[in-house]
């Protein structure tokens, strides 16, 4: 068993990207602590998958006021309505705009686009810093130290109670950026699972309702709105109850978790999702996490 002391690390050297955050995990390190920091290094690969690939996301944060203006903020009604929006020429030639025209990368840009714009509205695929289960304000985990190692590459190493992640990537310049895209997305994919189950919420069982809500289910317009009326009937807030044994600061957290999870489900991308890039890109190798996946019903003993 190993029995070096708990800690989280994150390193990345990339061109002009240089980080570096290092938490150690003592007896008195608190869990919203350590999943505060989670937090710190998904804002930090945050955008940079995009990036790498090369979506220009300034022109579509800017763009993506014009697809808000207007609407009610707070509101996951108003999702449905601005998932059609996505399709309309305005938006189309933006993202074109934004991906160089290249068919392979307009997803991702139409990803990033529609994550900008729920963003607008305050609406998050992924607990941030200002979820009220840090009270408000995650305290700001900003780099420190060095990176130790001279030549580009990215490592996320992980050990907390029974959690062991281990994600390198050496960058050499033979490396596609879809290589390195899929790297930090993986490493987005660990982080988002784990602060919301390190708060404290039964991410288990939100998988599995969402799973007996989105089964079925294809994705369009129309079954955006239905996952959307999920969240706010009586089963799903039975749920989120549940999931979170009432505590009313993990309220919000688990909302949004149940919300991410039924979107992935129906394969609505507001990220760059492994799946898409090994659509776009045939020849990339992509891993497959162990664990259980968002949405994967655990097995009957």
């Amino acid at each position: 068993m190993d029995s070096s002391p708990d800690s989280l690390e994150f390193f990345a050297r990339y061109k002009s990207w240089v980080a570096a955050r290092t938490l150690s995990i003592g007896q008195g390190t608190s869990p919203k602590e350590v999943a505060s920091f989670l937090v710190s290094i998904r804002k930090e690969v945050d955008n940079r998958a995009f990036e790498i690939l090369g979506i220009d996301t300034k022109s579509l944060d800017s763009y993506s006021s014009n697809l808000t203006d207007g609407m009610a903020k707070g509101s996951y009604r108003e999702i449905p309505k601005l998932y059609r929006m996505l399709g309309s020429g305005d938006a189309e030639l933006a993202v074109g705009k934004a991906s160089d025209n290249s068919e392979q990368l307009k997803p991702f840009a139409k990803a990033y686009l529609f994550k900008a714009a729920m963003r607008n509205l305050g609406i998050f695929s992924y607990v941030t810093a200002g979820d009220r289960a840090f009270g408000g304000n995650a305290a700001d985990r900003r780099s420190s130290g060095s990176v130790p190692f001279s030549t580009d590459g990215i490592t996320f190493a992980a050990k907390y109670k029974d959690w062991i992640a281990i994600k390198k990537m050496s960058i050499n310049p033979n490396t596609k950026p879809e290589e390195i895209s899929a790297h930090l997305s993986s490493i987005r994919i660990a982080t988002d699972r784990k602060e919301a189950e390190i708060l404290g919420i039964d991410i288990g069982a939100l998988d599995i309702y969402a799973e007996s809500i989105t089964g079925k289910l294809r994705k369009s317009a129309a079954n955006l709105e239905r996952i959307i009326d999920a969240l706010d009937s009586a089963d799903g807030r039975q749920a989120l109850d549940g999931a979170c044994s009432s505590n009313a600061s993990l309220a919000d957290a688990a909302r949004t978790y149940l919300f991410s999870t039924m979107m992935q489900n129906l394969k609505f991308d507001v990220e760059v999702s492994p799946q898409t890039l090994m659509d776009m890109f045939p020849g990339l190798k992509i891993p497959k996490p162990k664990g259980r996946m968002p949405g994967q019903k655990k097995k009957k003993p």
